[in-house]
């Protein structure tokens, strides 16, 4: 490395833990000027968080009840403070979510404070997608400069994976906030020598855990080997910091999963997800190594019936795949490049320390969550690469400003060329496979690649085609994301699938009339719940106030869909995929003497219900002979008390 692109990356040797990096200028030549003075630092940012505003807060209510299956159980956390302390997923507080409640609970105070609708659901992802990048151009820009940090920032708040998850309700928006400010206070703590920091890193980190469970581990080791390397404190004590912020983050996080195993299980709802009715088997299990191994998926899949989720081959070429590469591929190559560079710049010790600490911290975050992502069996969704895309975009940038400080250099510029050569095929491929909804964009994308590849690779002549040749490599490296983000904001989304950018081959996984011909409708049952029969909600409705349950449902997206339309608490049966041993038949049957479930209604059951396996499918059977079935818009609907 050039000094004179030490200087491109950060502010040298003057960089303090307490002083702002000065920018020198972005992407080489173009414009010094406009981000030379401090004074226009803020304006860009300001633009910045006000755009992504806008991108991840329009038309927002598009979405609907976006995942209806964690949308119920805000719902029922609004109405009642047993459900919302348990996260469960209906106002009876029969079982919860399969996941810790914190995400809930933020959703169901905005429900109680605004109203059960779209926007109360939805909002605070939006809010937090924002915050998010703010968070990650204070990280980038205090340890290398305003060029890198808006740069990481812009790139994350495009992302269309981050656009997708900021505007859904699923548990991962908060979760990557979390990890973000994780990073941003371990790196405080790291610049200051103050324990402090790193103690507020273990408390986010607790709240981590309270969110998805373990996987914020994905983050750990890269905290962990920044501090032992770049802390301003003794070895010894380093260990004892972090053994210090581990304490802090199990106290934060493990008093709730303390409080559901005290709890006697009559008086709490039942652990959504486990076996045992246990939040420990939860963590450790479904939530945990099952993830890894596949067993999750052997529990929603039966024989002959799967889904897209299911034909995604292990290794790092899933990120190839159609499903996976529009959502984050834009800037992979470059974060690959920048993941060289980083451990280069370590090693060599070419950046001051605080940037030191950070490029090791994204080196080591990026690298655990695209190596578990890419290796992990079973149901995998493409939005799980979202906690991978804070370090990715940081990387990315950096990657970008290095090069185009270093043209002067021929391995620079060799390098600079086959990285942006690996960005304009993922490109192309990308958005070859989206021709229905942009057809001639891969052209268009060949095109603005091809004269931005060629403007690196032919010395400019003059300063002016140097600015030309970065407006269009900026236009080239912004066009496919910020087309996959805005159509990802024009389009709805709904059910567990979620997937941001537009159609591939022409089918959606977050779309239930776009979805795979050859997918099988339980399996679409699962995904999104069967549609509300408008004469089903009338009988719901009408169902006595003091009853528990108006009705009874097998699998938690479609309880959960009667359950928003029709104002009413539904009962769930199996829990999300209807495997769930809860209730077992003996205590259905108890439920059901006592009046306090109104009503049974069947639709298109889930895989293994179908197949007659589990609890759930033992009390469709008794159901069906013992009480009169009545036909219902499509639906049985079972009348089990008068």
């Amino acid at each position: 490395m050039t000094p004179a692109q030490d200087r491109s990356l950060t502010s040298g040797p003057a960089l303090s833990e307490r002083t702002p990096a000065v920018d020198p200028g972005l992407l080489a030549e173009w414009p010094r000027t406009l981000f030379h003075s401090s004074r226009w630092q803020r304006p860009a940012l300001l633009v910045l968080l006000v755009l992504t505003a806008v991108l991840y807060m329009w038309g927002l209510d598009r979405n609907g009840w976006a995942n209806s299956y964690y949308s119920a159980a805000a719902m029922s956390g609004s109405l009642d403070w047993t459900a919302f302390l348990f996260g469960a997923s209906d106002p009876g507080n029969a079982i919860t979510v399969d996941k810790p409640p914190l995400s809930i609970w933020v959703m169901s105070l905005s429900v109680r404070a605004f109203g059960l609708s779209s926007w109360s659901l939805l909002l605070p992802q939006a809010l937090m997608g924002v915050t998010g990048v703010y968070l990650l151009y204070r990280m980038v820009q205090k340890r290398f400069n305003s060029t890198v940090g808006l740069l990481a920032a812009a790139f994350m708040a495009v992302m269309p994976v981050s656009t997708v998850m900021f505007r859904y309700n699923n548990p991962d928006a908060l979760l990557t906030l979390l990890m973000i400010g994780v990073a941003f206070l371990a790196l405080e703590s790291i610049d200051r020598g103050q324990l402090r920091w790193l103690l507020l890193a273990g408390l986010l980190t607790g709240l981590a855990l309270l969110t998805k469970q373990l996987q914020v581990l994905l983050l750990l080791p890269s905290v962990a080997a920044a501090y032992l390397l770049y802390a301003r404190v003794p070895g010894p004590k380093r260990c004892l910091h972090l053994l210090a912020a581990l304490g802090t983050a199990a106290v934060a996080g493990g008093w709730w999963f303390l409080l559901v195993q005290i709890t006697d299980p009559a008086r709490r709802p039942f652990i959504g997800g486990s076996r045992q009715n246990s939040v420990v088997e939860l963590t450790l299990g479904y939530n945990g190594l099952d993830r890894l191994t596949g067993e999750d998926a052997s529990r929603t899949t039966a024989a002959g019936i799967t889904g897209a989720a299911d034909h995604l081959d292990a290794g790092f070429q899933r990120f190839l795949q159609p499903q996976f590469s529009g959502q984050s591929g834009w800037f992979l190559p470059l974060a690959a490049a920048g993941l060289c560079i980083g451990l280069w710049c370590i090693f060599r010790r070419r950046v001051p320390r605080a940037a030191s600490a950070l490029l090791l911290l994204c080196c080591v975050w990026f690298a655990c969550s695209a190596t578990v992502l890419a290796f992990m069996s079973g149901i995998v969704h493409p939005y799980y690469v979202l906690t991978a895309v804070p370090p990715m975009c940081c990387l990315a940038a950096v990657a970008l400003v290095y090069f185009l400080h270093g043209l002067a250099a021929p391995r620079t510029r060799w390098a600079a060329v086959i990285t942006l050569t690996a960005s304009m095929v993922f490109a192309y491929v990308t958005a070859a496979r989206s021709t229905a909804d942009f057809p001639g964009l891969p052209y268009v994308m060949l095109i603005i690649w091809g004269l931005a590849i060629a403007g690196i690779l032919i010395p400019a002549p003059r300063p002016a085609a140097a600015r030309a040749t970065a407006m269009v490599l900026l236009a080239a490296l912004f066009l496919g994301p910020a087309l996959w983000s805005l159509n990802t904001v024009l389009t709805p989304h709904i059910g567990a699938g979620v997937v941001a950018g537009p159609s591939i081959l022409g089918m959606r996984t977050d779309e239930r009339n776009r979805a795979s011909s050859d997918t099988h409708p339980s399996y679409l049952a699962v995904m999104y719940g069967d549609l509300p029969s408008a004469g089903v909600l009338e009988r719901l409705r009408g169902q006595p106030p003091a009853a528990t349950w108006a009705a009874a449902v097998v699998g938690a997206e479609t309880a959960a869909n009667y359950q928003l339309e029709s104002g009413r608490a539904v009962l769930p049966l199996g829990g999300f995929d209807g495997t769930d041993p809860f209730p077992t038949l003996e205590e259905f049957e108890v439920l059901v003497t006592e009046g306090r479930v109104r009503s049974v209604v069947i639709q298109n059951l889930p895989p293994q219900t179908l197949e007659g396996r589990g609890e759930s499918a033992r009390i469709v059977e008794w159901v069906r002979q013992r009480f009169v079935a009545e036909d219902v818009d499509g639906a049985q609907y079972f009348q089990l008390a008068k």
